[in-house]
């Protein structure tokens, strides 16, 4: 006898608010059905998120809801999901418009693979880091990070590009807000093996640590193939995570390496304080402990220390992730922009090289040419100084010494700019005679005005001291 078949889905093949045609049923949750639609006035697809009927009737159920859209929006990210518009159908039931995503999520393609490499893990955590970064950033702290929440896209230039979705239990941690908020007093909210032990104790003052140590749990599972802390029960989880320090990754899965291993222990500490400051530093540590496997930029600027540059703050203004292409802030740019540094100093040295024997060069041929020309002008007289009380007059041509012209050179500070004069030259200058003339004072024969082969501005010195 065969079964009957079950109640249809009254929500399939309707059209919601006249724009969005219902087409599909994507997935169901606790709390409701995620459907693929048509925005029938453009033809785009989408996904429509509605809640059940039960869950629409309560009070906490519809807060979250709501929550989820707020938050999700207050985020500009590409790892984040959007979500486009936010309404109630006919039947009074919340929904969502969201953007459409193709592929599956991390929970899925661990009950599929059980395992992943070192490189995948690290590529996905380095994307969750910079939603995290972002929303953070805005004052958004996820509260139930897991697999089942990191999407991973299939794209044409990433198979695995992440998006964080669910935000409905999220905090607006700048926001202030009343005693009758959705983590009511006693009240634990979040999925146990991801847990932080501030989260499973529910602190009221829960901040964006605690995703870090979510995200810590999730590569640790995806890695080793079973979470930090493990139990029969919710609550035997909780008192592993709050009572016991998370065992090293390498335990499980000896491929990974030393730093990689404390880069998730220190996620994964007890104490809130011991852990990363922000989504920024870890990605940092993250990109030093596996070099060269992210593939995405990093979060950027520095803000607490990167964010300590990139690193720690979460003080500066929202920002896209188009902004951070541009950046950055990464540590593959990084290491570009120092390639292109190291080639543009080689440039700037061959230049500066041959400018230098140009410069040389130039200088050379000024000097050739001074000496050319000094063979050609006529015979220089020199005077020798002249004592007090004498006078100077020219006689009869005698033999000068070669030294006279090179103590005055040397004397003179100028033997390496102005050489001298052919020893031919100075052999056939005339002598001096010197007649001693009571009470006159010391004069001296004016250098030449200009001399072949010197550039302008300089002189030779052909007086004595």
């Amino acid at each position: 006898m065969s079964r009957p078949d079950p109640d249809p889905d009254p929500l399939l093949g309707t059209t919601v608010w006249d724009k969005y045609r219902v087409d599909c049923l994507i997935g169901r949750g606790g709390m409701g059905a995620v459907y693929q639609a048509t925005n029938t006035g453009i033809g785009k697809r989408v996904a429509l998120k509605f809640l059940d009927r039960d869950a629409a009737r309560d009070l906490d159920a519809v807060a979250r809801f709501q929550r989820e859209a707020q938050a999700a929006s207050a985020v500009e990210s590409a790892h984040i999901v959007q979500i486009f518009d936010a309404g109630r159908s006919e039947e009074d039931r919340p929904f969502l418009v969201m953007e459409l995503l193709k592929g599956e999520d991390l929970r899925a393609r661990l009950r599929r693979d059980k395992r992943l490499d070192v490189a995948e893990v690290v590529h996905i955590a380095g994307q969750v880091l910079r939603a995290l970064d972002r929303a953070h950033e805005a004052g958004i702290v996820h509260r139930d990070l897991k697999p089942d929440n990191v999407f991973l896209c299939k794209r044409d230039d990433d198979p695995m590009f992440v998006k964080l979705v669910d935000f409905g239990i999220s905090k607006v941690a700048r926001k202030t807000s009343n005693a009758d908020t959705l983590t009511r007093r006693g009240t634990v909210l979040g999925t146990a093996y991801y847990m932080s032990p501030e989260q499973a104790q529910a602190f009221r003052d829960i901040d964006g640590r605690t995703d870090l140590f979510s995200l810590g749990s999730i590569m640790f599972e995806a890695l080793a193939g079973r979470p930090p802390h493990v139990g029969t029960a919710y609550e035997a989880i909780l008192i592993e995570i709050c009572t016991k320090d998370s065992p090293d990754v390498r335990q499980f899965a000896p491929e990974v390496t030393e730093p990689l291993s404390q880069v998730i222990a220190r996620a994964l500490q007890r104490d809130r304080d011991q852990r990363f400051r922000s989504a920024g530093e870890f990605y940092e540590a993250l990109a030093a402990a596996a070099p060269g496997l992210l593939r995405t930029g990093g979060p950027s600027g520095s803000r607490d220390a990167l964010l300590s540059g990139n690193v720690p703050s979460s003080g500066q203004p929202a920002r896209s992730d188009a902004a951070d292409e541009g950046r950055i802030a990464t540590v593959e740019g990084t290491a570009v922009r120092s390639r292109a540094d190291a080639h543009t100093q080689t440039r700037r040295t061959v230049v500066v090289g041959l400018v230098a024997a140009l410069g040389a060069f130039a200088i050379t041929v000024l000097l050739m040419a001074r000496h050319r020309d000094a063979g050609r002008l006529p015979p220089v007289q020199a005077s020798a100084p002249a004592a007090p009380g004498a006078s100077v007059e020219p006689t009869a041509p005698a033999p000068v010494p070669a030294t006279s012209g090179e103590s005055a050179s040397a004397d003179a500070g100028e033997a390496d700019i102005a050489p001298r004069p052919p020893a031919a030259t100075v052999t056939h200058r005339p002598a001096v005679h010197v007649h001693a003339v009571p009470h006159a004072k010391p004069t001296a024969t004016a250098p030449p005005s200009h001399v072949g082969g010197v550039a302008s501005g300089l002189q030779l010195n052909t007086q004595g001291p």
